[in-house]
Formats: C-alpha cells, structure tokens, sequence
C-alpha cells in the first residue's frame, strides 16, 4: 500500500465480491459474508479518510482508504504518555483557559520537521510496537527505530498555534507509526519551536481515559485549534484489525500541568447492540458497503442522525470524492439459513440532487451494522427500489424499471453462500 493511503482514514478498504453480476446472481448472505470477513481483512490504515469531519454529518469515505489485516491486533490496553499524569477529567469547557490564540495557520517553510533530529516519548499505548521513545532522526519524514518499524511525521502539515499559554507560537503536526504487523495508528504531536527553529516535543495530544490513540481523519481541515484548545472529529478507538469505528464525535485536548488531556467532548465511544432489533438504524453508525465494476468493493462509515448521514463515495483518493447525503429507511428482518438477516434501503443524493438507491443486508460483524450490497439502482434495468419486505425465509423487493413495478424475490442460495434472486 502506498504511503498516500496511509496519510488518508483509521481508517479501512474491505473488499468482497461482487454480488449482483446478472439479474439472478447471488448476493452475500450471512455466512457468506463472515466467510468474505475471515480471508479478506488487510492491515488497517489509523489515518483513514473522513474529509469535512467537521461538519454535522461528516463523510466518511474513509474506510474506502483503510485496509484490513488479518494479523492479531497489538494489545494496546493502557496508555502511555509523554509523562506520568492522572487521568483527565473531561468537561465541557477547559479547567483553565490559556491566553486566546490566532486562528491556527500553516508553519514557516524554515521549520522543517520533517528533515529534523526529535527526542521523543514512547507512542501512547502502542510503544512496544513503535519503538518511538528516544532520540529519532527523521529524513524525509522517515525515521527507522527498529526492524520492520517506520515513524513517518509531517504527513499533516505543521499548523501554528498557541498550545501552551505561554507567548509564542507551537507546532502541531501528525506522526504515524508503522509496523509489519498490521500496526498503523496516528497520533498528534506537538512541538516547540525554538529561535534557532530547534524542535522539542511537548507531548502527543490526543489523551483521553477511555482509549491512548483514536481512528480520525488527521487531515488540515478536521484539526482546529481555538484557546489552545485542540478539537477534531473522531470516530472510535484505534484498532489494528477489523472493521471501522463509526461513532463520530468531536473530542477537545488541552496542555495542562505539562501533558495534554482531554477537555471537551464525550469520553465514551458508542457501539450498536448486537441485536439489531435493538438498534435504531436512523441514529447510529452504519457501514455500508459498495460493489465495484472490478469485482472488488468497499466499506463506508455512515454516522446516521435522525435517518441522514453524509459520506465521500467513489473514489479511491477520498480528497476528490464525490460527497453523498444518505437516507435510510424502515428495516426488514428475513430469516435467513444461519440465522436472521436485517434489509434496509438507503438513498444517496449527490451535490447535483441526482439520487441513487443501495439495498444493503447487515449483518453483525464488529461494532457497528455491517451492510452487503445486494442491488444498486442504475443496474439491471432497476431505476428505483421501492421496498424490501421479509416473508418467511425470504425477502421481497419491490423494484422499478422500465416495465413498471416488479416484485423480485431473494432467499438464501442452496449452497448457503448468498442470497439468490428465484423470481
């Protein structure tokens, strides 16, 4: 994988086969998919993409740019800091407020982080894997600690800012840490920067009780910086394998008594109950996946708020996706050969107000729904799906094309690999 997916979002490619190839192909059922989960995981990228995290609803196509791994995820339990503090006490506005700062800009090209010798702090959480603690010189924003280890720094650029109250700008920029064992997290680091531009690392800033590093976008315009405060959208604590976090939150870091803690925002990532009867698929994070023309497909993270959720979709550089607002509808549970089966329908309009349908069948795998595209409008001669109904074992779409409205029927296939289209 290239060094540019790794500077996009924790991110999370997931690839699976093509379900719908002819009007009576089958699609992936329940087994199918845990089959697909079991060999297709590839090594996570933490930095995946959420470009606009900021906004209400922030896309998401990050997970078309995060791989999975199939190797066991590194125990990250704990977490280890720049220095030994107590645990932050989050709350709504900073304990203490630092003299307000400029609205965070770019740094001077004269501070070259990324040709620059660092004296570090072990890599929260993850240090025996990251080998970051000590006196690490970077060139060309590599450095090599150890065998099969690789600190990559400066992939966000150096934003200026007030971080510690005291006159005098400091530096925020990413650094990643690499390893060959699925390993691909990314933290914030701040710097001081001297007159003579030496750099002295101040601490990593995302610090939070429930979890030492987090799955983020790490992009420019997801990072703000106001009062010293340190705000970005996050979506679930970092994980080396499996699918992605979907919980978008946005979490607030302040330098106090010589460490960063958190200051502002939730403290707790929510994860969707494992009985989808549970679940409110209108507020909640929902993946959902897409078939490619190739064969291949993808996995996006949709945070859902009252029915409506906003992801990048398309393209393998999420930086010039196409950015979609996403409708669900009312679910059907359809009883399937190795356990139920959840159907639901989401509508996605794009900036041009053209609207396009997915029937996904989630399926619970991790954290979050977990949807397989069975039909997409746009093929087969399907210009809208109207709804989905569960009768029995199997499930009833009622679709439009050009001869008017059908109904086409789905049950699992005799093989129990996917949902196959008998009508």
């Amino acid at each position: 994988m290239s060094d540019n997916f790794d500077n996009l979002l924790n991110d999370a490619l997931a690839e699976f086969d093509a379900v719908e190839r002819s009007s009576y192909a089958p699609a992936p059922g329940t087994s199918a998919v845990r089959h697909k989960v079991a060999v297709r995981r590839r090594a996570r990228v933490t930095a995946f993409s959420v470009v606009g995290a900021l906004l209400i609803a922030a896309p998401i196509a990050a997970y078309a740019a995060n791989p999975r791994g199939n190797n066991s995820p590194p125990n990250v339990i704990g977490s280890v800091g720049p220095v030994e503090t107590a645990a932050p006490t989050p709350s709504s506005t900073p304990s203490s407020t630092p003299a307000a700062s400029a609205p965070a800009s770019s740094a001077p090209a004269a501070v070259d982080l990324r040709n620059a010798t660092l004296h570090l702090p072990a890599f929260p959480g993850v240090e025996n894997y990251c080998k970051a603690k000590g006196t690490r010189t970077f060139v060309n924003g590599r450095a090599t600690p150890a065998d099969g280890v690789k600190l990559v720094i400066g992939e966000l650029a150096p934003v200026r800012a007030d971080l510690d109250g005291v006159p005098g700008d400091e530096l925020l920029t990413t650094i990643r840490c690499q390893n060959d064992q699925s390993l691909n997290v990314t933290q914030l680091l701040a710097l001081r920067s001297t007159s003579d531009d030496t750099l002295t690392p101040m601490g990593y800033v995302v610090n939070s009780a429930d979890t030492p590093n987090v799955s983020a976008p790490f992009l420019r315009e997801a990072v703000t910086v106001e009062n010293g405060v340190v705000r970005l959208a996050v979506f679930g604590a970092y994980q080396s394998d499996g699918w992605p976090p979907c919980d978008r939150q946005v979490r607030g870091y302040a330098f106090r008594d010589g460490a960063f803690r958190q200051v502002s925002g939730p403290t707790t990532f929510r994860k969707a109950a494992k009985n989808f009867h549970d679940v409110d698929f209108r507020n909640t994070g929902l993946l959902m996946g897409r078939n490619s023309p190739d064969g291949s497909g993808r996995v996006y993270c949709v945070p859902m708020a009252n029915g409506v959720g906003v992801a990048e979709l398309d393209n393998s550089d999420v930086r010039s996706g196409t950015r979609y607002t996403i409708s669900i509808g009312a679910v059907s549970f359809v009883q399937a050969r190795d356990g139920e089966a959840t159907f639901g329908i989401l509508t996605m309009r794009s900036p041009t107000g053209a609207t396009s349908q997915t029937l996904q069948s989630f399926q619970s795998d991790g954290d979050y729904p977990l949807g397989w595209e069975v039909l997409r409008s746009g093929t087969h001669g399907v210009t809208r799906i109207v709804k989905a109904e569960g009768s029995g074992s199997t499930v009833q779409v009622t679709v439009t094309t050009a001869s008017g409205n059908e109904v086409w029927s789905y049950r699992p296939s005799a093989t129990g690999q996917g949902w196959q289209r008998i009508s």
